[in-house]
């Protein structure tokens, strides 16, 4: 099964300082067909270098590192997938920062994910109802 990764996910996988580092390594490695967008490698970058103090040049390499993993696949949001997720966002009536999880739910559904890991469980149940949302 397919399963997206969030940015709160990615930064508890590369940062070992990070209260929920095992927890977060333990479901990368629990599953096998995994994946994430651009867009959640930018957050994961912004919340390393901002909230966590992490220098940019490590945060960086940490994110590069990232794409070497096996059987982890990243790849870009699309144009229908902003449209998408706007769209969503309006009749679900999501509102700011909203928009970036109904992101990540729309890019994992294009995907074919059917189940997406996260540390922010509620917002991600309200952006994507059809899907398996679960904490690591």
């Amino acid at each position: 099964m397919k399963t997206y990764f969030d940015s709160g996910i990615l930064i508890g996988l590369v940062l070992s300082s990070h209260s929920q580092h095992k927890t977060c390594s333990a479901a990368f490695a629990a599953t096998t067909d995994r994946m994430t967008c651009g867009h959640a490698l930018a957050e994961t970058f912004s919340s390393l270098t901002s909230h966590y103090k992490v220098p940019n040049d490590v945060a960086a390499e940490l994110i590069m590192d990232l794409l070497t993993l096996e059987n982890f696949q990243v790849e870009a949001l699309s144009l229908e997938d902003y449209e998408t997720a706007i769209t969503e966002a309006k009749k679900r009536g999501i509102m700011g920062g909203g928009i970036y999880d109904s992101l990540h739910a729309t890019f994992a559904r294009r995907q074919g994910a059917k189940k997406i890991v996260t540390l922010n469980l509620g917002d991600f149940l309200h952006v994507a109802p059809d899907m398996q949302v679960v904490l690591p």
